[in-house]
This record gives C-alpha cells, structure tokens and sequence, in this order.
C-alpha cells in the first residue's frame, strides 16, 4: 500500500560564485521549499556544482542548509569535472548512488557518470537490479532518479552498462524516471516508460528558472512546474492523469470520475474553480487545508482527448492555474504511444 507522496525536483543547479543568477535561484528555491510547499523531500538531479571545487560544493551546502526537509543529490558530469571517480563528490555531498523509502514507494537514485560521456558499472547495475527486484517483492512502486536524460536532443544515450539498464527499466515496472542534464524542461512517454526532465536553474533554456513539484498517489503521478517569476497559489491536478504521463487504460477517465487538486501557496487559499473544454466554470470543494475536488461526468465526455483548467484564488486576490490534457474511453482501454512535452529542437547545451 502506498501513501501520497510529494517531492521537489530543481533542475540542475551549476553553481559557481555567489554572485550569480543560479545561486540566488538556488537560495529562492530552498527558501519556497522550506517555507510554503514542504515536500517529503528534495532531489537534487546533478550538475549541482560547475567544476567540482571546494569553494562550489561549500555553495551547494549554503543552498542545502537552508532546506528544512530532507533532501538527496545525484553526481552530474559538472560534479565529476576532472575527477571521473567523483572523489570531491563523495568528499563534500556523499556517496553517488543508493536507494531511500517513503510511503511505498522505492527511490533509486543511479551514477550514471562512472563512465564518461555517459556509463554504469557493472556492479552497479547489479546492484540496481537487486534493489528493483526487491522493491517489487516488497510490493512497492518503483521511482528512478539518475543524471542523464535518455531522449535528450544532439546527445547519444549509449554506453558502457546501458543496453543492460534498459533490459531492467523495460522489463520491470518503473512509475517513471527523473532526469537532469539537459537545460530544457521536458516529459517523455515512449509507450512504456516515462521520463521526465526539469529545466536547469543554471543557464535555463525554454523559459525562467525554477522547480518542479512531483505528487504520487496510487495511479496518480502529477507534475507541475514553479518558476521564480511565478506568483499567486502552486495549483497541481492530481487527477485525471495528464495524457501525456498515461501508460496504460488505469489512467485515463472511463465513466464518472472525480476532478483531484493539490495547492501550495504562501497565502491561504480561499477558493477554487474548474472548466473542461473552455466550458462554464464550476466551483471545487475544499477536502483539507490544501485539497480540492470536483465532478466530472465522464460518461458523457466524447471519447477522445479534452482539456482541464483549474484557478485558485488566495486571500491577496492572486491566482494561480493549471491545466492538462486528458484522455476519455468508456471502453476503459488505452494504450499508450510516444510523445513529448514540450517539442524541444534546440539546445545550446550538448
């Protein structure tokens, strides 16, 4: 049995000297996180540092002490920058790879760096393969965080260890795996797995900077995105799942279902509202301090895909939104294709 569980995952933060962009991102990062959105935990995706000196690494601990929920790292090429044992690495944040349990779920974290461009050991693939196979003999789901981004663009993802990780991820029920390398914000659905990337902090591409927010539950896995020119109330849509992260019929709306929504917000949030398809709004109801929901007759929603927005308003009088896209079957059956979001062409960074 699982529990919701919500994290945090910045993108990759670069830091180099105090008087940059990336590290005042950082700081705002920490102190939202800390103050108002309070997640299980924080994931750091690698890239933490630029060059892997003493005096970066002491900016990355500035950045983690000031979280106040517990937080884990990956080791990024950057992290790695002239030392391919990551030795500075282990010196300053910890070990590269290992595992952590929360609410039923399992959180393996992977070196993808033990090789370069891009590889894993094979002793550390035999450990990955050990820890999934005891997590789902445990009954619990899977969630794997690693550095490298499996569809980043101008980039191969091919080496030593690799063909054999994708014998694991695609043979094994994985709910989803985060990524960092890339500077651009993207999710993959390949029809099986999902993978998703968040905008790096340091030199962004595609956007500002921020954070994204993680929320599982069950079959529900939502993401949403919190930039530091964002203002107003965090909105999340915890359910329907959005179509692009739908892998099987479990997470599309098949009949009647329930409109589920999460908010994080600095001032109380005093209501909330829905439409589907540029429809008339319609009011949710508060369930808690931070949940809401609302009806969706889905018996009589076309079979197709059709669009959710939701609003927040907070006791300021600012709004936050939200929107996605979901899927509609009254037989119930999906199967799921490859496809992203957003498009990305272009990268400066390869």
């Amino acid at each position: 049995m699982t529990r919701p569980v919500t994290f945090v995952w910045p993108g990759d933060l670069h830091l180099e000297t105090a008087d940059r962009e990336n590290y005042r991102v950082a700081m705002w990062m920490a102190d939202e996180v800390s103050a108002w959105v309070r997640p299980d935990f924080v994931q750091f995706p690698g890239d933490n540092v630029q060059h892997a000196t003493a005096e970066q690494f002491r900016l990355f601990k500035e950045v983690t002490a000031r979280l106040t929920v517990p937080w884990y790292a990956l080791v990024g090429d950057h992290d790695a920058h002239h030392d391919p044992k990551a030795n500075g690495y282990r010196a300053h944040v910890g070990e590269t790879y290992g595992v952590h349990r929360c609410g039923g779920y399992c959180f393996i974290r992977l070196n993808s760096m033990e090789f370069k461009p891009l590889g894993i050991t094979p002793e550390q693939i035999l450990w990955f393969r050990y820890e999934v196979e005891r997590a789902l003999l445990k009954k619990e789901k899977i969630v794997v965080f690693q550095h490298h981004y499996p569809f980043q663009i101008w980039e191969d993802f091919r080496g030593p260890g690799i063909d054999a990780w994708r014998e694991i991820v695609t043979t094994r029920p994985i709910e989803a795996i985060f990524a960092g390398h890339t500077h651009y914000g993207q999710i993959a659905n390949d029809g099986h797995n999902i993978a998703v990337a968040t905008r790096s902090i340091g030199d962004p591409e595609g956007g500002p900077a921020g954070f994204a927010v993680v929320h599982l539950d069950g079959e529900d896995l939502a993401i949403v995105y919190r930039s530091i020119d964002d203002v107003g109330p965090l909105v999340m849509i915890t359910h329907p799942r959005d179509v692009v992260l739908a892998k099987h019929g479990g997470h599309i709306v098949s009949g009647p279902e329930t409109i589920r929504v999460r908010t994080w917000s600095p001032e109380p949030v005093q209501s909330a509202r829905g439409r589907i398809d540029n429809g008339p709004w319609f009011e949710l109801v508060r369930d808690s301090d931070n949940a809401w929901s609302g009806p969706i007759a889905g018996e009589t929603l076309a079979k197709g895909e059709h669009d959710l927005e939701v609003a927040a308003t907070d006791a300021a009088g600012q709004i936050g939104t939200a929107q996605l896209r979901f899927m509609v079957d009254r037989s119930g059956r999906y199967t799921a294709y490859p496809r992203v979001k957003p498009e990305v062409t272009f990268t400066k960074y390869c």
